[in-house]
């Protein structure tokens, strides 16, 4: 089990870096034979199929991607089964998985900068301009296969740019966010596919984000709308970091009514696929976690179970 557990997070590792756009559903999946054999035998295990990948990647690849690997899907598919059978509930689980994650990224990166004689700055800025290359490329060639007047093409050439450069100012918000979101993911996929044990921590319906959260995302807006470029650029990471959360408590909502009414998994599946996908619902899931501190839309229901 260990070798094609090895074996299966070897061969998603090397999909996600040739399917393009489609890495991001890959990516979802690569710690999970890992994980998962830490939840069902030991996280002693999915760290040797961990090991395993590592090894593959080395003999296939250079050191550069086995770094790679070992940060973004070796450290979250040992370290959360770790924290998980330890009973540290799910969501402390997430937040120490990426503090970790983001602490030895940045121990890399500025090991890798001392290596090769560059500034530490360097590095992130051309790895930033890489990204946001790819992603405005991306978004171009999507422009060009429509049926567009040069007009509207001109426009969203136009929106995409200063997408970008607003993209570039919110990049350290964006990493820690899609961070999160990654590993949130991997813990609800274990929760489906782990049925042997129950993650600890609070079900999904009645999990709250502290309380003291909404004051940092009250001055975060202000800043955002009346400071100075320094600030306001502080103050957008902010709310990136800060938004999902409540969005996350938002859904929370949601799942506690749609609990309630007992649908099928195949319902609630796509329920929550349109939540996230069709404008503008979630913008309305967010505003829905952030006035539940206000609303505690669940107070009835939970006093009544």
């Amino acid at each position: 089990m260990v070798v094609l557990g090895a074996l299966a997070g070897y061969l998603l590792f090397g999909a996600a870096g040739a399917l393009g756009v489609g890495a991001v559903l890959v990516n979802l999946f690569t710690p999970l034979p890992a994980a998962v054999l830490g939840m069902r035998l030991g996280p002693a295990w999915g760290a040797a199929a961990v090991g395993l990948t590592a090894v593959a990647i080395l003999a296939t690849s250079d050191a550069g991607a086995v770094l790679l690997f070992v940060l973004q899907f070796g450290l979250p598919a040992t370290l959360l089964p770790w924290l998980l059978t330890r009973e540290v509930p799910w969501d402390r689980a997430v937040v120490i998985t990426l503090g970790l994650m983001l602490g030895f990224g940045l121990l890399a990166l500025v090991a890798f900068a001392a290596g090769s004689g560059q500034s530490a700055f360097a590095l992130v800025d051309a790895l930033v301009d890489k990204e946001i290359s790819q992603a405005v490329t991306l978004m171009e060639e999507f422009s060009s296969g429509s049926e567009q007047s040069p007009a509207e093409v001109e426009a969203f050439r136009q929106t995409v740019v200063g997408m970008g450069e607003f993209m570039r100012r919110v990049y350290p918000g964006m990493l820690i966010a899609v961070g999160g979101a990654l590993q949130l993911a991997t813990v609800g996929l274990l929760a489906l596919l782990v049925r042997t044990r129950v993650l600890p921590g609070p079900a999904l319906a009645r999990w709250r984000a502290p309380e003291l959260l909404i004051w940092a995302l009250i001055a975060a807006g202000f800043a955002a709308a009346l400071s100075p470029d320094v600030v306001q650029t502080v103050a957008f990471n902010l709310l990136v970091v800060l938004l999902p959360v409540y969005f996350l408590q938002g859904l929370a909502v949601v799942e506690y009514y749609i609990s309630r009414r007992g649908l099928p998994p195949l319902w609630r599946g796509l329920s929550y696929l349109i939540l996230l996908v069709v404008n503008p619902l979630p913008v309305i899931v967010t505003g829905v976690g952030i006035f539940d501190l206000w609303a505690d839309f669940r107070k009835k229901r939970v006093n009544n179970d």
